[in-house]
């Protein structure tokens, strides 16, 4: 949790005070990627599971409007339960280089992550559709 606090933190930094924000819009800014980057970690973390043990995702994510209501789900959580209350700031962060890395490892691990279970996902299909060819032609 911490570490997540501590992204939180940066991105609040980031738009607070590289790019001069106001605090209402930094908070907004702060919500919307933070949202992003929980929908792609759940997404990634639902990937694995839909690929490796059961077909959940199709349930879960059928469609646009689907994605968009679960990103606005997500993203009003994230923010009355996080952005909101600027616990973030009482925890004395430093905007160092060590956490600078740290996240953006986070965040080439999670595309990384994304591209590897996507080509995995692709395989599949592609070998269930060759499969399903072969079987309707016999």
């Amino acid at each position: 949790m911490k570490f997540y606090y501590y992204l939180i933190f940066r991105i609040y930094n980031y738009y607070r005070k590289d790019y001069g924000e106001s605090e209402g819009l930094s908070l907004y800014s702060t919500t919307l990627v933070s949202t992003l980057l929980i929908y792609l970690l759940a997404y990634v973390a639902f990937a694995y599971f839909d690929f490796y043990f059961i077909r959940i995702l199709d349930k879960i994510v059928t469609g646009k409007p689907s994605v968009i209501i679960l990103m606005v789900i997500i993203g009003v959580l994230n923010y009355f339960l996080f952005v909101k209350n600027k616990k973030y700031l009482n925890y004395n962060f430093k905007a160092d280089k060590k956490g600078g890395y740290a996240i953006i490892g986070f965040i080439v691990l999670l595309a990384m992550s994304f591209v590897f279970i996507a080509n995995k996902n692709r395989d599949k299909i592609f070998k269930e559709r060759e499969k399903a060819i072969i079987e309707s032609n016999q």
